[in-house]
């Protein structure tokens, strides 16, 4: 009987991290250091200890407080003079992703995007784990089952195809986000942003009960690139219309506040539960029993946050959830 050939075990989730091309670092509550990529440790000042001895620097600008997304400038002591560079935190789960961007006056769009990617590299390196591991264990069992009758087999490939899917769908998405978009930035009416959201809504559910009522005021202007805020508020309204099981209604009001415009999309689904509130944002989080990757939502607050807004989610007092976006207004 021939030997089953041994099937090499995933590689270990370290490496998708260490591969980023830009700096990020993983921090626990603590302060202390989970991981940190080779762009990352190249910046040290110290070869041991927390976040704020290795990396003082980083640690005064963030005043220890990881559990705030934000973005700010500091500007960095080398052996070749001062860098100034932006440095980006997010919260996931337990822990916090800090990423880099080296000489910010000269940061392109396409470095800013990769800074974006690798606030999920956290919950990549679990995501594309898990598969991998079931279709290496999967692997190993059909090996070992001499004379398996043929629905065992076809039980453990469906499983395999399965994951191989799931891998394929995680890697596709963050491909896609990962390519900066090469149009240039143009002032946009938040109104017509949203009209074609809604129409890309219902083309992806087809015919359903789900209504979207638009009142945008005409002088939401912003800057933005084609695409990408269609994505945001597209987003948004799938999320909405899944959370109302395909049944009910969807108000987006936009208004211009000053320098800032506000957009508010409500929904009247059951609301978002009190200990998700501060995890919805999060790369692969997802209350959808498997049927989502938990990506829309955090793409949609990378692309905010790169266009200098901000997204928040909470429950309207009304009823169901209530999603708002600023971003600075553009001049008419």
């Amino acid at each position: 009987m021939r030997p089953a050939t041994r099937i090499a075990a995933p590689p270990p989730p370290d490496a998708i991290l260490e591969a980023l091309p830009v700096a990020v670092a993983v921090i626990d509550a603590l302060g202390r250091i989970v991981a940190a990529n080779p762009a990352m440790q190249a910046r040290a000042a110290a070869a041991g200890g927390g976040f704020a001895e290795r990396f003082p620097d980083y640690h005064a600008v963030l005043a220890g407080d990881f559990t705030t997304p934000r973005e700010l400038d500091v500007v960095r002591a080398t052996a070749g003079g001062a860098v100034r560079e932006r440095l980006a935190v997010r919260p996931s789960g337990a822990h916090a992703i800090v990423t880099v961007l080296d000489d910010l006056p000269g940061a392109d769009p396409q470095t800013t995007r990769l800074a974006s990617l690798g606030f999920m590299v956290a919950g990549v390196c679990h995501e594309v784990s898990n598969p991998l591991a079931a279709i290496h264990s999967m692997v190993q069992i059909l090996q070992s089952k001499r004379g398996a009758s043929p629905e065992i087999f076809e039980r453990g490939l469906a499983s395999i195809s399965s994951n191989i899917g799931r891998v394929l769908g995680i890697t596709r998405t963050l491909t896609d986000f990962s390519r900066a978009n090469d149009d240039p930035m143009r002032t946009l009416a938040l109104s017509q942003v949203v009209e074609e959201a809604a129409s890309l809504l219902k083309h992806r559910t087809g015919p359903s009960a789900i209504a979207v009522d638009v009142a945008v005021a005409d002088d939401a202007l912003v800057r933005a690139r084609p695409g990408e805020l269609e994505q945001v508020v597209f987003n948004i309204l799938l999320n909405a219309a899944q959370a109302m099981d395909g049944r009910g209604r969807v108000a987006v009001a936009g208004e211009r506040r000053g320098p800032r415009v506000a957009l508010a999309i409500r929904d009247e689904g059951p609301g978002i539960a009190a200990e998700h509130l501060g995890r919805i944002f999060e790369p692969f989080f997802t209350t959808k029993n498997g049927t989502g990757a938990g990506l829309g939502l955090a793409i949609s607050s990378e692309i905010v946050h790169e266009l200098g807004g901000d997204l928040r989610a909470e429950n309207d007092p009304a009823g169901g959830a209530c999603f708002r976006i600023e971003l600075p207004a553009a001049a008419p």
